[in-house]
């Protein structure tokens, strides 16, 4: 197996298990060849800009080598997976709050089970992730990735364990931050129902209360929706920032 070959098998498993696990690149009813498709193509365009092995690696080290890209490509991969998570623990944390989480059901699409706010924040992000070209900036830093680490080097350290760590604390930060508006209102709701049932005792609370905190959700998310994008669209860019940080760590 000449070098360029090698060069070239290294790449594509690195960039193909980066798809395989990014959201923004491979969703569960995507074909596998499409998949396979869009790898090769980046694979073909990152092959240029990548520095050749300088030297034809042996069967033991070649080995080692895609051992450290499958987990260079998923660790990457993963790091954009969670920012989608994050915008999706945030329409949870919504659902919680006004009761749609009773209601969660399969969806096909992610693989697991949803509810109803969780998946308009999950999909809205990916509405934003494309439409404001962040999708291309993600691909250049997979690019990149390949100067930072390249595919020669067979050492990765701590692999960045720590610095994954303090990124799972700072997702649960941003899903809570982009969640406030929604419960808030969600609060003030429970504080007008608690109102209504101590001034008219007559009223069955427990009957009124679900229907108004969804009728006062629907009408709020509409009117924060503006709020809400703008959240997400400066939320979604700090996983580049992430993905450069991960491989200068290494």
């Amino acid at each position: 197996m000449n070098i360029q070959l090698q060069t070239i098998i290294l790449i594509f498993i690195r960039v193909t298990s980066f798809i395989v696990v990014s959201p923004g690149f491979s969703f569960k009813g995507l074909p596998s060849v499409a998949k396979i498709a869009l790898s090769m193509g980046i694979t073909l365009a990152a092959y240029s800009a990548v520095p050749v092995m300088e030297q034809e690696a042996g069967t033991v080290l070649f080995a080692v080598l895609v051992i450290k890209e499958v987990l260079l490509g998923i660790a990457l991969g993963f790091i954009t997976k969670l920012f989608f998570t994050a915008v999706e623990i945030a329409g949870n944390f919504v659902d919680f709050q006004v009761g749609f989480s009773m209601g969660a059901v399969y969806d096909p699409s992610m693989g697991i089970n949803v509810s109803y706010y969780g998946k308009i924040y999950y999909w809205l992000s990916m509405c934003v992730f494309y439409l404001t070209n962040l999708h291309h900036v993600v691909i250049k830093s997979l690019v990149k990735s390949f100067t930072t680490v390249p595919i020669s080097n067979s050492n990765l350290g701590d692999f960045g364990v720590e610095g994954m760590m303090k990124l799972l604390g700072i997702i649960f930060e941003i899903a809570f931050n982009i969640a406030v508006p929604m419960m808030i209102v969600a609060l003030l709701t429970e504080v007008i129902l608690g109102l209504i049932s101590r001034s008219v005792p007559q009223i069955n609370v427990l009957i009124l209360g679900m229907p108004l905190k969804i009728v006062a959700s629907f009408v709020m998310i509409l009117v924060l929706l503006p709020t809400l994008v703008k959240n997400i669209q400066t939320t979604l860019p700090l996983m580049v920032k992430y993905m450069n940080e991960f491989m200068q760590s290494l």
